[in-house]
């Protein structure tokens, strides 16, 4: 697997994952991913990996490298949000939990350390 990276230099990213020369999935770092919390910057979104490539590392794969390249350039947090039922996924990965029940669709709002907050 490789992983492309897109401005390497500042947030907004785009990280793009291939295997065997196919896009297999991708993930975003942008500056906002919920209005109802725009006080948190920045946020890893649109996180997606084809069916077939589910449960290959595909997705920590893109979580880790938003995260490392996220602490490359000085940041030291990132957020990420989603439905509840993902918890398990993202707390498993090292994520943490700050809310609850955020918005209308009650997502929950987690944060990662980066290797910039030493």
């Amino acid at each position: 697997m490789e992983i492309i990276l897109r401005n390497d230099r500042n947030v907004p990213f785009a990280l793009v994952a291939e295997r065997e020369g196919a896009v297999c999935g991708n993930a975003l770092v942008i500056l906002n991913d919920l209005s109802a919390r725009a006080n948190l910057a920045p946020w890893l979104a649109a996180l997606w990996v084809d069916e077939p490539m589910r449960h290959h590392g595909v997705a920590t794969a893109l979580l880790d490298e938003g995260v490392r390249r996220t602490g490359s350039l000085g940041i030291e947090r990132i957020y990420l949000n989603s439905r509840a039922a993902l918890q398990g996924f993202y707390t498993g990965l090292g994520w943490t939990i700050v809310e609850q029940n955020v918005g209308p669709d009650a997502l929950t709002v987690y944060e990662q350390r980066t290797s910039s907050s030493g």
